[in-house]
This record gives C-alpha cells, structure tokens and sequence, in this order.
C-alpha cells in the first residue's frame, strides 16, 4: 500500500515538473490551467519528507523517476493518450520552508484526477530499469518519507 501510494505521488510530481517552463512562459493575465469542472473528481497527496532527505527525494525524482515516467509504453495507444492528459492535469506546492518538525510537506494535485489513467510509477519503472532497479529505486524513495502520505480524493463542487 505505501508503495502505491508514493507511486500516485510520484507521477503527480512529474507532471508539475513537466508544466513548469509552461508556467513560467504563461500569460498571468490569461492563464490557462487544467481544472477539474464541477462534478469531476481531484486527486490530493500531502508528503512528509524527511529534513535530511529533501535532495535526495529530489534526485530520485529528476533522474529517475522522471525519466522512467517519460518514456513509459502502454500496449493500448488509448491508454498512452489517457496517461498524458493525467500527467498534464498535474500541480505541486513545494515547501517555502521546513515544518516545526523539521520535515518538509509537498502537496501534489491531479486536478482533474482521470479514472483509468496510470498513476502508478511502478510499470514505467520496471520498464526502463528492470524489477530489481525499480525496487530499489522505491526503497530509496520510501526511505525519504517521514510517515505515511495522506491521499484523498474529492469532488469539485
């Protein structure tokens, strides 16, 4: 379960990695974002990672994760065309600073959430490392996390 839920953590980080040149290039007068409309579902993530793993989560992520999460094949094109608009619905908070606990909390958004998409890093990872890789790439990953992730899902009112 940990697993899967750092995987969801994962591919929403990517995506919000990927929009960020087009964020930075967007009008902020007319701004475009994927949003979820009434009725659609969102997909929040809070991570708690720990004071001395931040670099490290972010390494995983950048060269890694990422990666692996770019170049993932599904056998369905369907089903490819359905992950990307997911990773493009994507967002991240990052930390300004350290909680009083001296963890950092990034929140990540699927927003909308679509139903059927891969969010699961799992597969890319084993399909451009290999199962052993991919498990040890989760063990670091996980290793970076002070508890549990907190998952909800909610629907746009």
């Amino acid at each position: 379960m940990k697993n899967t839920i750092i995987v969801v953590l994962v591919l929403i980080v990517i995506g919000c990695a990927q929009k960020e040149e087009s964020i930075n290039n967007m009008d902020v007068q007319n701004p475009i974002l994927n949003k979820a409309n009434l009725g659609d579902t969102t997909l929040i993530v809070i991570n708690h990672i720990k004071f001395d793993k931040k670099e490290e989560f972010n390494k995983i992520l950048l060269e890694e994760v990422m990666p692996a999460s770019y170049d993932y094949k599904d056998t369905s094109q369907e089903k490819n065309q359905l992950n990307k608009l997911a990773i493009e619905s994507m967002r991240i908070l990052n930390p300004l600073k350290m909680n009083d606990d001296s963890t950092w909390t990034f929140v990540f958004f699927a927003d909308p959430y679509y139903e059927g998409a891969l969010y699961n890093i799992g597969p890319p990872l084993v399909q451009k490392y290999g199962e052993d890789s991919a498990n040890a790439i989760f063990q670091r990953w996980s290793n970076c996390f002070a508890e549990n992730q907190i998952v909800f899902f909610e629907t746009q009112q």
